[in-house]
């Protein structure tokens, strides 16, 4: 990203040679354009990206917000957070023999990522092979990752379609097949593709610029972050769908405060109104509140209008599908439950249905747990003290996507099919 903000010029020169000085005094001269997202000191000591960080940018034909998302196990929290807001992802792979290979087939954080992007609604994912000038620009080598990961993303375990994915290798480093081609290196004349930047001014995302959806569909603000700022509460987030412009009346849940918007902003400017897609920043008058004290918005709250189909619920149910595990899920077991922003501690208190096992066993007594590849019906609860704001799949397929995750690893993930837990089960013979 670094290199695509500054081959764009998004960045300038005078930026980056600043970066490269502070890099190199600490050993660590190549990461300097990786310092243009990672920002804090924490994280550029460290080398790794802790939290996400979003920069605006544009180009002659289209406008783009970049999510830089962690890669590290330790903060997929935040890759979560990155990621349910994406419209579609880039996956940055290390083609270097030994590295790739320990980010894929070992305890490396590839497979994960995949996952996470595909269950929280990316239909579109571009494999970005980096480092390519570190193995020559090999051909073999940039196949060899091409169908070890084609195949695993378009496996069962992801459920990508092949349609939905695409490769481009690139130098990161070098700045070669980012923004500019250097046709001068004889090994990669066999690359016949586009540029990564290329690529994402014309890739195509469904729905993108349907004005009938944006107007049609229900108002919906995932928050990301809320600060004051002088007698303000902005609030950060993406519009998952409908519309939203000043002097309209909002309603944040779970807090139930209505408040009324100010000013809207996309990219840092002032605008009218902010559509579905789009990252914005809302401003309220912290006047309005009911207890000035309390905070009405917090991250992973939702921002609606009134009358829609949000509800706040303490349980709900859902269809989840289990990846691998180490050990059975077993009711009542802690978990964490993520929604977009939101994470909230849960458990499931009933499994209603094992859904891919075999119809013609008879149900004989009540089903304790759920194994590795199950897929089944079950009801879910948040913790005492906890709520969380929720649509049904079918009415918002964003908000009504959930991803379960215990002990620091992604165990299932699936969609709310009720926001209550009556909901009777058909069941075939």
């Amino acid at each position: 990203m670094g290199r695509l903000l500054f081959d764009y010029g998004i960045v300038d020169a005078k930026t980056v040679n600043k970066l490269v000085k502070e890099s190199e005094k600490i050993g660590k001269g190549s990461f300097a354009l990786a310092w243009i997202m990672d920002q804090t000191e924490e994280e550029r000591s460290h080398g790794v990206t802790v939290d996400i960080c979003a920069t605006d940018f544009e180009v002659a034909s289209t406008r783009f917000t970049a999510i830089d998302a962690p890669g590290h196990k330790d903060f997929v929290p935040q890759m979560i957070s990155g990621v349910s807001n994406a419209d579609f992802a880039l996956l940055v792979i290390d083609s270097i023999t030994g590295e790739f290979e320990a980010g894929f087939a070992l305890d490396g954080q590839t497979k994960e990522h995949t996952i996470l992007a595909k269950n929280f609604g990316v239909q579109k994912l571009c494999v970005v092979v980096n480092k390519m000038d570190k193995e020559d620009w090999s051909q073999v080598r940039f196949d060899a990752i091409k169908n070890q990961m084609l195949e695993y993303l378009t496996s069962d375990e992801v459920g990508f379609e092949p349609s939905q994915v695409d490769f481009i290798p690139i130098s990161g480093l070098t700045g070669n097949n980012v923004v500019k081609r250097d046709d001068s290196i004889n090994a990669f004349s066999w690359y016949t593709g586009p540029t990564l930047g290329q690529y994402l001014e014309f890739v195509d995302i469904e729905d993108q610029n349907n004005k009938q959806l944006v107007i049609r569909d229900s108002f919906y603000f995932s928050v990301q972050d809320v600060y004051r700022d002088k007698g303000d509460l902005k609030v950060n987030g993406k519009v998952t769908s409908g519309y939203v412009q000043a002097g309209e009346t909002l309603v944040a849940y779970p807090s139930g405060e209505a408040l009324q918007v100010q000013t809207v902003k996309v990219a840092l400017n002032l605008v009218d109104f902010a559509i579905k897609g789009q990252l914005a920043t809302l401003s309220f008058k912290t006047s309005q509140l009911s207890n000035e004290a309390v905070d009405p918005i917090r991250v992973g709250d939702i921002l609606s209008k009134q009358g829609t189909l949000i509800k706040v619920t303490k349980s709900f149910t859902a269809s989840i599908h289990l990846f691998n595990m180490d050990k059975p899920l077993i009711v009542g077991m802690p978990l964490v439950l993520f929604r977009n922003s939101s994470q909230t501690p849960a458990r499931i208190s009933n499994i209603v249905e094992i859904t891919n096992s075999d119809k013609k066993k008879k149900k004989k007594k009540k089903i304790l747990h759920l194994n590795s590849k199950q897929t089944a019906i079950v009801e879910i609860e948040v913790d005492e003290g906890n709520s969380i704001p929720i649509t049904t799949y079918e009415d918002n397929a964003k908000i009504g996507r959930i991803v379960l995750r215990r002990e620091g690893r992604t165990i299932g993930a699936g969609t709310v099919i009720s926001t209550d837990v009556n909901t009777e089960v058909e069941t075939t013979d």
